[in-house]
This record gives structure tokens, sequence and C-alpha cells, in this order.
């Protein structure tokens, strides 16, 4: 069978619920001889950029869905958040899956992103596939009537998910999902929900929980590990609830999975670099001559003011910059950003004298306005190729990054809108991770560590983070944190190292726009 029905610690900025990776996941999917590796999380997609990079290192299907938070009604403030399964079968699925999750952000959120009946039920039926999920599905009295309007909705992409705990909850709801089954011809698929790997890793999660002073009842004597397909189906069998027809059958379906596409040819996935642009019409030698019409009126702006023996060594400069940006088909790139900044400043917006990043090192991004720094007479000298070299660009299919230093914010962001439209510009999220001490805090939390011994150690960790965060880039790995640590604590960090790097939030990024 399949595993579509599985958490990672991604899901965490929703539910705090696993410390699992998603590359667990893959090399369990290989283990097991199974074929599927999905993106599903808690109320959203998943990392599923990072879920097609595994797929295609351990030779998986990439399968991309979210159990999704839903209602009757997203307007209205009900806080039932039943769950869903959403699986796209192509493309087009993904990009009606992101529109639902979007609008459940914006005006379905109510203490978690909601779809809602009129959401799901504007899905094309051909390109999702939805099951039931867990229990957590059944959360109205009218329950039966929903399931039958989303399957004749949905029709041979809607199943109903059986899961195997042995609960006494699981199997009233198993045997009411067969009895629907059996009325209405609605086939039956096996979901793991899965939370972490094996059932030796349990403890992890409960950390993570506990940590969090939090639990769930209903999921007592759960199984939430990733089993292989004999323990599944004595598991269904423990139940006495499925006939050993039915239990295959409901592992079989989960097969369905290798039916959908897959995205190797969907633009997003491919490694080409793309960069939005001001000028769709044009051809790259057009945006080209734009970009060198732009820089020399700069450069003749600029030089105006200053000693003529400084001229050779800058034009000099300019023509290699100018050069590289066209050489690496990056010149929609300062384009796009001098008629952001342009804007900005017309409306107040500033940038500081000081510089942020390796963009300061060319000076066409000083003559554009994006930073005041002149790398020839800067006191610290400034190497150009680290920020863009045509080797780097075009081998590592990367891009050069310009960063803005602003006292002003909120008025590029502003401009950002004016220049590229309302829907084109986002606000970045950035995923909160456990480092050494938030690690060490959750494990102590957990552990019901003495509070004076927590605090020592807190401390001594803080002494070291501050050490790494003013060392240079290529000093990091050699500070020895038992420089600031007591060894004789050693047992404590080494335990509550499980922790470090997984996910445990997400906010609004300070100063990252998309």
């Amino acid at each position: 069978m399949q595993n579509y029905h599985r958490h990672t610690c991604y899901s965490n900025i929703f539910t705090p619920d696993s410390a699992a990776s998603n590359e667990e996941y893959a090399k369990r999917a290989v283990e097991l001889g199974h074929k599927v590796l999905s993106s599903i999380e808690h109320g959203w997609q998943g990392y599923y950029f990072q879920t097609y990079e595994l797929a295609k290192k351990y030779n998986l299907k990439c399968v991309i869905g979210a159990e999704a938070y839903w209602v009757k009604n997203r307007l209205e403030n009900d806080k039932s958040n039943n769950h869903i399964i959403i699986l796209a079968k192509n493309n087009n699925g993904r990009e009606q899956l992101n529109d639902i999750l979007s609008e459940a952000n914006l005006t379905g959120y109510y203490y978690k992103p909601r779809v809602d009946l009129d959401l799901l039920l504007s899905l094309n039926p051909q390109d999702v596939f939805i099951t039931t999920a867990c229990i957590a599905f059944n959360g109205y009295d009218d329950i039966d009537d929903i399931i039958i309007t989303l399957h004749n909705h949905f029709k041979n992409n809607f199943m109903l998910e059986v899961q195997y705990h042995n609960t006494d909850k699981q199997k009233i709801w198993n045997e009411h999902l067969l009895s629907l089954s059996e009325k209405n011809n609605i086939d039956i698929i096996a979901g793991l929900d899965s939370h972490y790997i094996k059932q030796e890793d349990s403890w992890e999660r409960d950390i993570i929980l506990s940590g969090r002073n939090m639990s769930y009842e209903d999921e007592n004597d759960w199984y939430m590990d990733y089993p292989n397909d004999q323990e599944i189906f004595q598991r269904f069998k423990e139940q006495e609830v499925l006939s050993e027809k039915q239990i295959k059958q409901a592992m079989n379906n989960t097969d369905v999975c290798l039916t959908f596409e897959d995205y190797d040819n969907v633009p997003i996935f491919n490694k080409e670099i793309k960069l939005p642009t001001l000028y769709p019409g044009e051809t790259k030698e057009q945006k080209d001559k734009r970009y060198s019409v732009l820089i020399t009126k700069k450069f003749k702006e600029f030089m105006k003011n200053l000693p003529s023996e400084s001229y050779q060594e800058r034009l000099e400069g300019v023509k290699m910059e100018v050069q590289t940006y066209k050489d690496t088909r990056m010149c929609d790139y300062p384009l796009l950003d001098y008629a952001i900044v342009k804007d900005a400043v017309e409306h107040g917006g500033l940038i500081t004298d000081t510089g942020r990043g390796s963009a300061v090192g060319y000076w066409t991004n000083t003559l554009c306005g994006f930073s005041k720094v002149d790398r020839f007479t800067s006191a610290i000298k400034l190497y150009p190729e680290r920020f863009i070299s045509t080797t780097r660009i075009l081998s590592t299919k990367s891009l050069p990054d310009i960063d803005l230093n602003t006292g002003t914010p909120e008025i590029l962001e502003e401009s950002q809108i004016r220049i590229l439209g309302e829907d084109h510009v986002a606000p970045m999220i950035a995923f909160g991770t456990l480092r050494k001490k938030s690690a060490f805090k959750l494990y102590a939390r957990a552990k019901n560590m003495d509070f004076t011994l927590a605090n020592t150690i807190s401390q001594q960790i803080d002494k070291y983070e501050e050490a790494v965060k003013y060392a240079e880039d290529e000093e990091k790995d050699l500070i020895n944190i038992y420089d600031y640590v007591d060894e004789q604590y050693k047992n404590y960090i080494e335990q509550s190292e499980e922790y470090q790097g997984i996910i445990s939030d997400k906010k609004k990024a300070p100063s990252a726009y998309l």
C-alpha cells in the first residue's frame, strides 16, 4: 500500500504534533517498498518543493496534498475545525488546492485556516482526490448528508478513510463508514495518519507535546507510526470490524496515488532561473539595452562631480558589472528593483547609508539607488564577484541577492504593490526552528527538570549561542559548546539534540517579500 496520510514537524506551525522529517518518511517508504512520498501537513500543503526533491532523490512519486481544516461555513465563528484530506491529482489540482487554502487563511481564519463546503465544492472533481481523514472529520450531526454531497460531487475521487486504531471511537466510526460505503457505493481507503516512523519513536512526539503542556485525549492508544503492510493488515484484523477482503480493498485503494500525474514538466519545479519582469513583451536583447541605457545615464550623472582621474577605473568596473548582468540573463532583476526603489523614494522612503549583503559590491547597484556604498572608496575592500559571477549563476542556476537596507520597510512594501499589483506581492513566512537553547528548554520542561539546574544550563547555552552569533562564518563550526557549557551537563545536551532544527512555529518575515 501507499502512505499518503502522514505528518512531519512542518505540521507544528498549526498543531504541535511531530518531530519527524520529510527525509525520514522517504527512507521509510524505500525500506518498505512503497512508492509514494506525500507533502501532507495539518492546515497546509507542506513544504512540497522539498517533498518533490526528496521524491526524485529516492525514486518515489511526489503527492501534493493537505489535511485541511474544514467547516460548513468559513464566514461563521465555528471552532469545530474538522479534518479532510485533499490530494492533487495533477498540476491543476495543485493550483486549486493553493487557491482554497489561501482563501482559508484570508477569509476562513478562525483559530485555524478553514475551508468550507463552498470552497471544497469549487474544486474540479477530476483534478483532486478527497478522503474523510481521521475521526476528526466527523464534527456535525448531519455528517452523513455532507458525505453524500461530497461523493456526489467528487464521484470516484472521494473515499471513506478507515484507520486501524484499536479504540472504541475508531471502531464505531469504521463501522459507520462501512455502512455508508455499502449503502452508497463509496469506496474505503486505509489512512495511516503517521506522526513518527517507528513505534519506539513515539517519545519524540510526546516530549514536544509535554513541553508545550498539550495533550490530545482523543488520540490516546492511537497507532501513529509508519508500519509495514503486514502490521497494517494485522492491526485492522484486531479491530474485528473489517473483513479480510475489506482490509485488502482499503489497503489496495491507496495505490490510486500511483495514478496521479507527475510534476516533472511543471515549470515551477524545474531548475531553470525564473525572474519576474516589468517588460513581458520585450526580448532579452531589448531589456539588456534598457538596462545599459539606464546605467549609462546614471554613470554620466554621477561622474559630473568626480575628478577625471577616477573615470577610467569606474568605467571599466561598470562595463564588467553590466556585462555580467547580461551574460547571466539577470537584467530584469535590477530593472525591477530600480522601479520599486525609485517609487519608494518619491513617497518618502529611505535607503540607509549602510549596506547589506553582497549586493553593495556592485557599483551599478549603488548607481540604481539600492545602497549608498561606493565599492571604489569603501574603507573595507569589496569584491564584486561575491555578489554575482557568470560561472556561479549559470552553473548552479542560483540567483544573486539584492538586499535593501531601508529605514521605511512599510513604504517599500507599498511601492512593490504599486509597481506589481496587490496580487503579486506577499510577505514571506519565516519558519521558527528549535536551536540548542530552545531544544534544551523543551526537553527540560518535558522531563520536569529542576528549575535551578535547567536555568543554569540555559544560561551557559546562551553564552555559546552568543559566541556563535558573532563569529565569522568559517569559525562557527569550530566553536566547542563545552567551552561554555560544563561537561557534567553533556548528557542533557545530547539528549535534547534530537529536537534541534524541528519546525516549531511560523511568522511573517520581518523584511522579506515574494
